[in-house]
């Protein structure tokens, strides 16, 4: 008898008694009824209810001809909670905000349908984030990103909160300190500097199958009117805090 013909035989009943029954389909006529929302986070900006320009000058609350060359931010730790304070949703997802980048745009993860009265959301990054990569090239996303490090001495943590520009004296868009023009530069890092959470009222019913958008619109000119705008500020002193708290309230629900 040619045994290799039996081996074959043989193999071809295991695979076949070991073959999991296909399990019928679904009595909806084969599509799955969502029992989850999707939730999202997304940034706009604006300088009062104008749209902002990266590339142009604003006029601030104190009258200041203002440019910002840079700006980018932190947010971590998404939470969601309905009227009577109950937890429906908390997100880790660590977001980078710049104006300058193509999409503001984040997906948080999936909730249970319920009401959402109101976000917290914290501008910074817990120490985990903060000093816990100290490699910047082995970092996951966003915080492998160069420019929120200072990458001589990266055991300073992550830069919380970047803003840099330029008060404009001549108002020509243009930087020249022989004409009075001031440049700024804020660099939010250090031990002593915690994150600053932003409460936002919410108010929206989710149901399963549908999307929940956090939209958030942060007024660039209300950021900067209390700020000094006068030098350079590294660190985790008060004008750098200042910058952190003016995220939070100048930040607002759409």
């Amino acid at each position: 008898m040619d045994h290799s013909c039996l081996l074959l035989a043989m193999l071809a009943v295991a695979i076949t008694g070991c073959k999991r029954d296909e399990e019928p389909p679904p009595a909806n006529g084969g599509s799955e009824t969502a029992t989850t929302a999707e939730v999202e986070l997304s940034y706009s900006f604006t300088v009062g209810t104008a749209p902002f320009d990266p590339s142009a000058s604003f006029t601030d609350a104190t009258g200041r001809q203002v440019r910002i060359t840079k700006l980018k931010f932190y947010t971590y730790g998404v939470h969601l909670t309905d009227d009577m304070d109950n937890s429906v949703g908390q997100f880790a997802t660590i977001a980078l905000v710049d104006p300058l980048s193509v999409s503001n745009r984040l997906d948080l993860g999936e909730m249970a349908p319920d009401h959402v009265h109101e976000a917290a959301i914290s501008f910074g990054l817990d120490s985990a984030s903060s000093y816990g990569f100290p490699d910047q090239m082995t970092a996951p996303a966003p915080l492998n990103v160069p420019d929120m490090t200072w990458m001589w001495n990266t055991a300073a943590g992550r830069i919380f909160a970047k803003l840099e520009g330029f008060v404009d004296a001549d108002a020509d868009n243009a930087f020249d300190a022989a004409v009075g023009d001031v440049a700024f530069e804020y660099h939010a890092i250090g031990a002593a500097l915690d994150p600053v959470i932003g409460q936002y009222h919410i108010h929206r019913t989710v149901t399963a199958g549908s999307v929940l958008t956090i939209a958030l619109n942060l007024d660039v000119s209300a950021l900067v009117s209390t700020l000094g705008l006068n030098g350079t500020f590294h660190g985790d002193g008060a004008e750098t805090r200042r910058l952190l708290e003016n995220l939070a309230v100048a930040t607002a629900p759409l």
